[in-house]
């Protein structure tokens, strides 16, 4: 069994295995939209002189060339013909962000991480040396003290151990429902072509938008017939291979 033969086997039917894919898609759509527009602000930050490295710059410049896209693909989901190239268009995009925000999670998990500081109970031990031996005077009977210096180190070293179960979970989560909507989009992208290959009055419909695109020579015109051009590649991309 080939490679081919393997992703239509776990391509999902229905979203969740309960809703249309339709709905699926707008939902993912309308996720991936979200997250994008979240790129603005950390563009924004650097005219608010926040800190920001090359590689976190990269990918907030990246989430607003996409989210264009994303936007476009979702606004003619119902348009006949026109959502084809679209769809296909925005399901090789999701992929390949799919990828590349792979490797930006793992990423940015080793920057929070690296950055924290995961041994806060060593830091307050030297503090409480410093200043006179406090740790040691919780022990002593007749101080008035309650909390032993034990208790006080399982206690601090309790909310590291919690901070990292719930940022590598959510980050498992985040990731499985990543690569599951990678897939919806994908069944939603093959169930299109197939639709249109079949429909044998496709070859006499004329896209007004493409007509209008090369019919004209401005600025905006040449940088819409390029994006058209990528559009109709993906298309004939996905329709070899799921032939």
């Amino acid at each position: 069994m080939n490679v081919k033969s393997r992703l239509t086997l776990i391509l999902p039917q229905k979203f969740f295995g309960v809703l249309p894919l339709f709905i699926g898609v707008e939902m993912v759509l309308g996720v991936a939209i979200l997250n994008k527009a979240g790129g603005a602000f950390g563009v924004l930050s650097l005219l608010t002189g926040h800190p920001i490295n090359f590689w976190q710059w990269l990918y907030n410049v990246s989430c607003l060339c996409i989210l264009p896209f994303y936007i476009s693909a979702l606004s003619n989901l119902t348009v006949k013909f026109r959502n084809v190239r679209k769809i296909s268009f925005a399901c090789l995009i999701y992929t390949f962000d799919t990828a590349f925000g792979l490797l930006y999670t793992f990423y940015f998990t080793y920057f929070w991480f690296s950055s924290e500081d995961t041994n806060p109970t060593g830091n307050e031990r030297r503090d409480l040396g410093v200043s006179g031996g406090i740790a040691a005077e919780a022990v002593q009977p007749g101080k008035g003290y309650t909390i032993s210096s034990s208790t006080t180190d399982l206690s601090q070293s309790a909310s590291p151990a919690r901070e990292l179960f719930l940022t590598v979970s959510a980050t498992l989560i985040t990731t499985c429902l990543r690569f599951y909507f990678n897939l919806v989009m994908i069944s939603f992208s093959r169930s299109l072509i197939k639709q249109y290959t079949n429909d044998t009055i496709n070859v006499n419909i004329i896209d007004e938008e493409a007509q209008e695109i090369f019919s004209r020579n401005t600025i905006l015109s040449r940088i819409k017939k390029a994006v058209y051009e990528l559009e109709m590649r993906s298309k004939d991309i996905l329709t070899e291979y799921f032939q």
